[in-house]
């Protein structure tokens, strides 16, 4: 049964100071009901590493990486307001439409929950290609617990990730593995 999209989605509206409250707010969802406790986005979870072997970790984490490509089309947020869709809303749009509609900060979110769910290590990095602290994408990175690499997932650089690495002049990562921090954008 197709999810109802009509009514107006959980959200909050609060004040915004720039990319630490879309981080704080990205942690928050990932680990909440909607998020890493959400029944729907584990079944949708299951569907994407049904077919994968089992304890095939890698293959996991790609699986994850690429249905999240084919299924979440790229498109920014309003001009003047930040927006986070939590993980089960991209996947009630996807069972409606066939296709969500999301940011970096969407995107990054729902693999890391849906990797969360898979009992892997996440976390966010956010990265700039100006001058220190500048700082405009995000995106999600697993580790694979046998190799303990991390597996960088960001379906908006598309097949060239190592092309994005290679223009990143500043970074910092943000562990999902640490207390949701506080709230303080559109949700």
């Amino acid at each position: 049964m197709p999810a109802d999209l009509s009514y107006e989605p959980p959200h909050t509206l609060s004040g915004f100071s720039g990319h630490p409250d879309t981080l704080s707010a990205m942690v928050q969802v990932a680990h909440g009901p909607r998020g890493e406790q959400s029944m729907l986005v584990r079944s949708m979870l299951e569907d994407v590493v049904r077919e994968v072997r089992g304890k095939d970790y890698l293959g996991e984490i790609l699986a994850v990486r690429y249905w999240v490509t084919d299924r979440v089309r790229y498109a920014n947020d309003p001009m003047h307001v930040e927006m986070v869709k939590d993980p089960q809303r991209l996947c009630e749009e996807i069972i409606a439409r066939g296709q969500a509609v999301g940011d970096c900060d969407d995107m990054a979110t729902l693999i890391g929950t849906m990797c969360l769910q898979l009992g892997r290590e996440a976390e966010y990095v956010v990265v700039g290609f100006g001058g220190h602290g500048s700082y405009s994408h995000v995106f999600a990175r697993v580790k694979e617990p046998r190799s303990g690499e991390w597996i960088v997932c960001d379906p908006v650089a598309g097949t060239d990730e190592r092309g994005m690495l290679d223009r990143v002049t500043t970074y910092y990562t943000v562990s999902l593995d640490e207390p949701p921090g506080s709230q303080n954008m559109v949700i």
